[in-house]
Parts: structure tokens; sequence; C-alpha cells
């Protein structure tokens, strides 16, 4: 069925005579005002204790004739877009909360950035035939946006259409109070909402948390955080603004699909997280369908912190991903270099280091402690 057509339909529900009502203008008489009688004198405004109320709009029909289910198929038919079947989440949502107010775009990620190793695949082919600027794709590998949204970072940060972004949100939103939290419900039920900086996911669930939130069905989640948010699941601190944000995952009662991706940004090429503590704050989440959490490489970085070994995946409530080792990096300003992971064994213990390939250089661990 064609949108227009959707559309049309969907308008037929409501009164034909549903418009801004003009104030009186000041050449019109008190006498002459008082006279004036809305058209539809059937509609009712219910007011509690004789304050100001709003009009629970019994004369409309797609109010009072139609029930609660077939309207929440019809706001799902108003969501559809001409954009949906381009990009890989038809219907995929960034919220970021930027110059104090929220916006929402388009997640336009394709099939292809599920390949967790696509940003290092295209430098490997850049690399071997000297054509193509490593420096960009450099940028694009250390995003904090984690490497399957790169795109929908860089349409934010140039010139991008808009049409793409457009959605039908805030106009059905404004049409009667009474619609407004089965809207607001259904937007939340039938789009996945994806959050790409910790401090937008926080103040969404934590900080300023909206009464409607439980009813979100489909969430990714990307928290490349700096290392200092981490340090209260080593030293086993109880309060932390990322143990707050997980926990409040839990009020969210139908999620359908759940992707949580951990990384850290402030330790180079080396990435390694306190899995167990931070994971041990998921176990408890329900999730009826697919329960992913991405995790950086299970390499044996060496560390004299505690807490920071890695997790089982069989012991797990949810789907491990491990994204692979990466293996570019720019170490110096200008220049990206392609190297390797070796492993040093002694005795029972291993523990791996950089080897620059082209030329043998070493590279300082992070993670141990007089580097700190």
């Amino acid at each position: 069925m064609a949108l227009g057509k959707i559309q049309t339909k969907v308008k037929s529900f409501f009164r034909s005579d549903l418009h801004k009502r003009r104030r009186p203008s000041s050449s019109c008489s008190s006498s002459e005002c008082e006279n004036k009688k809305p058209k539809n004198e059937s509609t009712i405004a219910v007011y509690d204790d004789g304050g100001s109320g709003f009009n629970q709009q019994l004369a409309s029909p797609f109010l009072r004739d139609l029930p609660i289910e077939i309207r929440r198929m019809i706001y799902g038919l108003v969501w559809m877009g001409q954009w949906d079947h381009k990009y890989h989440v038809g219907r995929g949502r960034h919220l970021h909360f930027q110059n104090g107010h929220w916006t929402n775009t388009r997640c336009v990620m394709y099939e292809d950035d599920e390949n967790l190793d696509l940003i290092q695949r295209n430098m490997d082919t850049i690399r071997d035939s000297g054509k193509g600027d490593l420096l960009m794709w450099q940028k694009r590998l250390a995003s904090t946006w984690g490497s399957r949204h790169w795109r929908c970072e860089e349409r934010l940060q140039h010139r991008r259409q808009k049409s793409v972004d457009h959605t039908d949100f805030m106009a059905m939103m404004l049409v009667c109070k009474r619609m407004f939290p089965e809207v607001l419900e259904s937007i939340l039920e039938s789009h996945q909402f994806i959050f790409n900086d910790f401090f937008s996911a926080h103040r969404f669930f934590v900080y300023s948390p909206s009464p409607h939130a439980s009813h979100i069905r489909h969430l990714d989640l990307t928290l490349n955080l700096p290392f200092h948010q981490y340090t209260p699941f080593i030293v086993d601190q109880p309060k932390s603004r990322v143990r707050e944000l997980l926990e409040a995952l839990g009020d969210i009662s139908c999620l359908h699909s759940l992707r949580v991706s951990l990384d850290i940004y402030d330790r180079g090429p080396w990435r390694k997280i306190p899995e167990c503590g931070v994971t041990a704050q998921l176990k408890d989440l329900r999730v009826l369908k697919d329960f992913t959490v991405e995790l950086p490489p299970s390499l044996p970085i060496k560390t004299q912190l505690p807490n920071m070994q890695n997790i089982d995946a069989e012991e797990t409530g949810f789907k491990v991903v491990r994204r692979p080792p990466l293996r570019y990096w720019q170490f110096c300003p200008g220049e990206v270099e392609r190297f390797k992971w070796e492993t040093h064994t002694k005795g029972e213990q291993s523990h791996c280091y950089i080897n620059l390939i082209r030329e043998p250089s070493y590279i300082r661990n992070p993670y141990m402690l007089e580097f700190f």
C-alpha cells in the first residue's frame, strides 16, 4: 500500500473540524464573542476540581470506535518511511543530547558494517595497493562510536540530507493530549534506539528518565569509556555511573533485543577492561530474544591490576562477541603503523606485546603500574 494512501486512511478517522482555534481579535466585542459557539457542541471537556483540563475527544471516531490494538497498528503504519529499506536497521534511531536538547538521526549502517573487521580490511587494501587515505580510516578505527556506526557519526560531522532523518514523531504527539501517551509508547516499541555516547545514555536512563522508557523494545548501547570509568569495577567500589546505567536497564519491562558494546579508548591499541565486574550487572537483565555483549579481543595483556580477568562465555546468559585484535594504530602524529601481536610464554604465564612491521620498536604497555 502506498504511503500516501495510508496517511489518507489515518486522517479519515479524525473529526474534520479539528483545527487550531484562533483567539478572538481585539476588534471583536465581548457580546459578539459570547454569542459565538463551537461548531461541534458534542465535544466534552473534562476538568479536575474546576481547574483547567483537556478535551477527552469523545466525539472522535478514531478514539471512540477503534480499540487500542487497532490504533497501535495504525501508528505503526504511520512510522513507515521511504528510507527504511535502504539501511540495515530500517527503524534504527540514534539518540544524543547536545547543545541542551535531544536530537535523533537515522542509523545509516549497512549489513557489511556488522563485520567488526571491516575497517581494518579496508586498511589492508589501502596498504597493499598504496591508494587511499589510511589516516581517514584510522580515525574511523579509533572512533568512540564503535566499528559498526562510523557512517552515522560522520553524518553528524558533515552536511547531511535532512530528509533521511525526517519522522512524524512530533506531529503525531501534538495531535491531542489523549493520544500523546499512545503515540509515544508506539514510537518506543516500534524503533531500535541507539546510544553511542555515555553522557546521553546516562541522562536518558538515569539522570532524567522518562516514565515511558520502559516501553523500549530494541536497544543498542555503545560504552566506549576512559579508564577511570572502569576503576570502580577494579577496586569493587559500589558507586559508579556505569553501574547506575546498567542497573537502570533492568527497569525496561519487555526488552526484545539488546546489544551492549564495551570498550576503552584511552589505552591506544591495548584494549582490556574488568569484564567480570562490568558484565555481572547484565546477567539479571530480562531480554526475550537477542542479547549480545560485544567485548575487546581476548589477548593475554599483562596487567598488575586486580579483577581484570576475561569472562567465560559459556557461563553467561548472553551471546559474547569479541572484536578482532587491532593491527593498525597511529603511534606518531601523521603516520599509521601496521603491527602484529607477539606472545611470550614463561612457565604457565603468557603475555603479549606489540611488534611493529616496519621496524622493531618497543611499545609500552599502559596497564603496567610503572607507566601510569
